[in-house]
This record gives structure tokens, sequence and C-alpha cells, in this order.
């Protein structure tokens, strides 16, 4: 869709624009997109999430422009499965990577957008950021000591065992509440803590030995293929892109 489509998007499918008012939004994000994933439209809070001179910035961009490949997978096929009718997603509690690596706790809804017609040409939403609404955060709080543990030790061995005492859980318990809140295991959620951590070290030019094994990652040929598996491509492919991006 070329960018003009993008910002006639109201106007071509007869429909009023968001009201202005969601840019006094002090702890929410607004978003729609279109059925290809681009933004048609964003809040200022959205903006200042990006690191971006002006919402109108975000027009015309999809998560994949600002997101980890395995984050923007995720959302886009929660967006695919809400315009499908198959998903409703409601205070969908999230943890995303943002710029400078920073974690945004948050609990987002989703609801498609109709034309005049009643066809289905997008989706919208809030994303509630956690940590400036601490009343929502309250059940998941349990977690978060265990995060900001494996935030500090990643590079390390990380026993599980541990991250449950912290939680003050048993083993199991610990397990089945993280992977039901954040939709993966603790493990799961340690190794792409890991890769994020080897991506920032690739991209400030750092060789891949060095950044697999100040990561945690003892094996290269392993450390190739969960990167590929969870960023879309090799660890030698993403340095070159970087290399690229910093000589344009």
């Amino acid at each position: 869709m070329t960018e003009i489509d993008v910002k006639n998007f109201y106007t071509r499918h007869g429909i009023s624009s968001p009201y202005a008012i969601f840019d006094l939004l002090s702890d929410t994000f607004y978003f729609a997109k279109n059925c290809d994933g681009q933004f048609v439209c964003a809040n200022k809070l959205l903006q200042e999430k990006f690191d971006l001179d002006s919402a109108e910035d975000v027009i015309g961009k999809t998560d994949f422009d600002f997101l980890s490949h395995d984050v923007a997978s995720r959302i886009r096929e929660d967006d695919l499965a809400v315009m499908s009718g198959q998903l409703v997603v409601k205070d969908k509690f999230e943890v995303v990577v943002g710029v400078n690596g920073k974690l945004f706790w948050l609990f987002t809804t989703k609801t498609p957008i109709k034309n005049r017609k009643g066809a289905i040409v997008g989706v919208e939403g809030f994303s509630r950021d956690a940590e400036r609404s601490q009343n929502i955060i309250e059940p998941f709080q349990v977690f978060k000591s265990s995060i900001e543990y494996m935030q500090r030790e990643y590079m390390n061995d990380v026993n599980i065992a541990d991250l449950a005492e912290l939680a003050c859980m048993s083993l199991s318990t610990f397990e089945r509440k993280f992977k039901k809140h954040f939709s993966q295991t603790p493990m799961q959620y340690l190794k792409h803590l890991r890769i994020h951590q080897a991506c920032k070290l690739l991209a400030t030019g750092y060789g891949i030995k060095k950044a697999f094994s100040e990561t945690g990652f003892c094996d290269q040929s392993y450390f190739t293929k969960e990167f590929r598996a969870v960023i879309g491509m090799t660890p030698r492919q993403f340095s070159l892109i970087a290399e690229q991006a910093k000589a344009s």
C-alpha cells in the first residue's frame, strides 16, 4: 500500500479518525493499523515509545520497523487473528523490548476496524503502560525480582529454582504461572533476553564469538541456530545489516 493510501486511510474507508484527546493519555499507547500491518494512526505516547520526532513518523511503518523480529511476529499473529475473528484480545499482558533495550510492561486490548459497509479493514487498540498503572500490574509484581535477576545475570548460569525462590513459589508453581502470564517458559524468556543482548553487542561492532560468549552461550553453532529462530537471520547477516546501516 502506498504512503498516500496509508495517510488517507480513514477518508478512503469513510470512517471517522480517532479523537485528538488520545494524545493526552499519560499511561496508554493508542495505535491503529491497516490489514497490511502498517500504522495509520498513533498517539504521542507511542511516538515517545519508539523515540521518534513526531507521531507522523510512525505512519506507514510496521512493528517490524521498531521491535525485534520475534516480538513483532507475535504481535502480527495476534492482529491477524483479531481481524479474522478468531481471537479476542483484552488486557493481554505483554513484555516488549523498546528503544535502548528498555522493557515495557503492557496490557493490550485490540479490536477490528470496520469501514462504512461493515468490512474489516484493520485493527486498533490500546496498550496501557503497567509501570504507569501500578494498580493493574499488582498481580504480576511477584515476578519483578525474578525478571530483574535474569536481566542482571543473563550472561551466567541461571538456576530456575533460584528464580522461583525470588518469587516465593515452588519450582513447579513458578514455571506454570510464569508460562501462563508470559506465554513462554522461564528458560525461553532467558534465551530471548540473551539473544536481544547479543543483538545490541553485534550492532555496536562486537564480533560473533565475543557476542555469544558474553551473553551466556557456550557453543557458536547453537547460538547461530537460536539466533536465527528468534531474529529471523543469522548473526553474521545481522552484523552486515548493522554495518550497512552505520555506513549509510
